[in-house]
């Protein structure tokens, strides 16, 4: 009998895989999406070997977390602890370890030329990387939560694993992977809250506070996530009027806020304590976070007190105060800057940087997957359609009660997307916004189109029957649009008609080198203008 070819090999393979129990294919669709995320994320995070964007300030920050020196920066203290890990362990393995990068800390913003020579970018990039590969399993987790099947809640995590604008930006020491994953996490334990009763509620609730501390510790945008624990509680009030349930709300809402509170007190506290050496005053940075702090810090700084509530609260509200000018002091408009309100449709994209050899060039581009953002905008919009359709169809089914709790979290999670869009789009009044501040709402469009697949495929036969046929072509789609897109994420080289061909059929990037216009010809006096 001949030996089974390598095609009936996989056949039977993937025969063994669709038809094993479905815990172990959960399992196992796990696991591929994190070694997806790995490949994505994780690797070549030299590349470039130049510091991009936010990196400019951060690289700064960190320098000056690395010598202790007390400092405030534009954004909470948590985000940059975990790069000051990074550099620290990266220190242990001999990365960076003879380069001298004390004068990075003498200002708040670098020109990204002045890099010292030979500095290698892994180790203060790597924790945002790795906090991304976290994000792409609880992506996984937040769809099974709410779709009940390993594989599709596998090929909708593809939304966020070959996301090109999530990767180039979780990929670089910015902020936003570490927001990122606390978001996921608290939308996670939410799911345990919403329409159920937690096995241990004052924990779960406590939970959610918790990893909404953490988000709002490294942007404080995140704060507007606290409104899904009001939802929970709001919904368990409404179905339930009686003065037994109030008080349970009460406890619950209260643990949230305590959790909250105790995770914003503890890292303030540790930011003070990780950094007990004074700002030098003689540097730009140094003369800044000085004349920002007030006078019981300075003392506490001065070794004329003891570390003391006091000392912490007069801390924080130096960094609140330090926070708030720059937030009234930032422009309002600026070439990169976009419009909240057109972010569904991916305006705009940002070049980050690119470099030329003379006959390509490299782009390190924060375009989005085409494919997922499309998918998004469906979300939001089927969303829509089906929760005005909700109220006219009121036909009873078998499945009524899980009809309607997927009803019930597709409204919650589309109220959310909307408070999250709304509130952005006032912020754009008052300062410039860019299109990743948007990242949040875009991961829950991505959750609103995982719901709506699956609302349909219980209400329309013909969807049900092709649904895995669907779904693989899904899969297909979103991985072929980010291998297209990858060289813009990835910072490879390209030459301008390769370029060209990404801008079909919209403009998503202005290649370089672009052709400089001509200088306008002098003006030649007209025999008219001479006539006296």
């Amino acid at each position: 009998m001949p030996a089974p070819s390598f095609i009936q090999k996989a056949k039977d393979f993937a025969d063994r895989l669709w038809n094993a129990d479905d815990q172990t294919l959960r399992w196992m669709l796990g696991v591929l999406v994190i070694v997806l995320a790995c490949f994505n994320f994780v690797r070549d995070l030299n590349n470039p070997n130049h510091a991009f964007w936010d990196e400019s300030y951060y690289l700064t920050t960190t320098q000056r977390y690395e010598e202790g020196k007390a400092q405030y920066a534009s954004h909470p203290p948590l985000g940059f602890m975990f790069m000051d890990a990074g550099v620290k362990a990266g220190k242990l393995l001999g990365i960076n370890k003879n380069i001298d990068t004390h004068f990075l800390g003498d200002v708040k913003k670098i020109d990204s030329r002045v890099v010292p020579k030979g500095y290698d970018f892994t180790p203060i990039r790597m924790p945002s990387a790795l906090f991304a590969v976290i994000s792409a399993l609880l992506f996984y987790l937040i769809i099974l939560r709410l779709n009940g099947e390993a594989f599709e809640a596998f090929v909708f995590s593809l939304l966020f694993v070959f996301e090109n604008a999530y990767i180039v930006h979780f990929r670089a020491a910015h902020l936003d992977s570490y927001q990122f994953t606390f978001t996921l996490g608290s939308i996670l334990v939410w799911l345990y809250t919403f329409g159920r009763e937690p096995k241990r509620p004052l924990l779960t609730y406590a939970a959610f506070g918790l990893l909404c501390g953490l988000s709002f510790m490294v942007k404080v945008n995140s704060l507007v996530m606290l409104l899904l624990g009001a939802l929970s509680l709001g919904r368990a009030l409404w179905m339930d009027h009686s003065r037994p349930n109030w008080l349970r709300q009460f406890w619950r809402g209260t643990s949230v806020a305590g959790a909250f509170l105790a995770v914003v007190a503890l890292f303030f506290t540790l930011h003070v304590v990780f950094n007990p050496n004074a700002p030098d005053t003689s540097t730009k940075a140094g003369a800044r976070d000085n004349g920002a702090m007030g006078q019981v810090y300075k003392d506490y700084l001065a070794h004329k007190r003891g570390l003391s509530p006091a000392v912490v609260w007069d801390a924080t509200v130096g960094y609140y105060k330090y926070m708030k000018y720059d937030f009234t002091g930032e422009v309002k408009t600026e070439p990169n800057g976009s419009q909240p309100v057109l972010w569904p449709f991916m305006a705009k994209a940002i070049t980050y940087r690119w470099d030329f050899d003379g006959k390509k060039t490299a782009y390190t581009h924060m375009v989005g997957n085409p494919v997922n953002w499309g998918l998004g905008l469906v979300g939001i919009v089927g969303a829509a359609v089906l929760i005005s359709r909700r109220r006219f169809d009121r036909k009873d089914t078998t499945d009524a009660e899980a009809r309607a709790m997927d009803f019930d979290r597709l409204e919650a999670l589309f109220a959310m997307f909307m408070v999250f869009w709304v509130f952005h789009i006032y912020l754009g009044i008052h300062r410039v916004m860019y299109i990743y501040h948007y990242f949040i709402g875009l991961a829950l469009t991505y959750l609103l189109a995982a719901l709506c697949f699956r609302i349909v495929a219980r209400q329309v036969p013909l969807v049900a029957k092709h649904r895995f046929g669907i779904l693989c072509g899904l899969s297909i789609l979103i991985a072929v649009s980010y291998l297209f897109y990858a060289p813009l994420t990835y910072h490879q080289s390209m030459t301008k008609a390769e370029c060209n061909l990404r801008n079909i059929p919209v403009t998503l990037v202005v290649c370089q080198p672009a052709k400089k216009k001509p200088a306008p010809l002098p003006v030649k006096p007209s025999a008219d203008l001479n006539k006296s």
